[in-house]
């Protein structure tokens, strides 16, 4: 034997279920980030539309030269 007790660990163990649960809870909170992000999407897509459309034409009635 050289001295050292087997069985001792250096390093302290990690509990099972410690330190899971935040990485759980962040996957939780990155898919429910990326349905808002898809919700916001959908929902300002038609304002998008219509301010493109109003924006077009009255920067086309200001473009007119005199």
């Amino acid at each position: 034997m050289t001295g050292r007790c087997r069985g001792t660990r250096s390093v302290p163990v990690v509990v099972i279920g410690r330190g899971k649960g935040k990485l759980v809870f962040r996957a939780i909170a990155d898919v429910l980030r990326q349905i808002g992000g898809a919700i916001a999407t959908v929902v300002t897509l038609p304002f998008r539309a219509l301010a493109r459309l109003f924006g077009g034409a009255s920067s086309s009635t200001r473009s007119r030269r005199a």
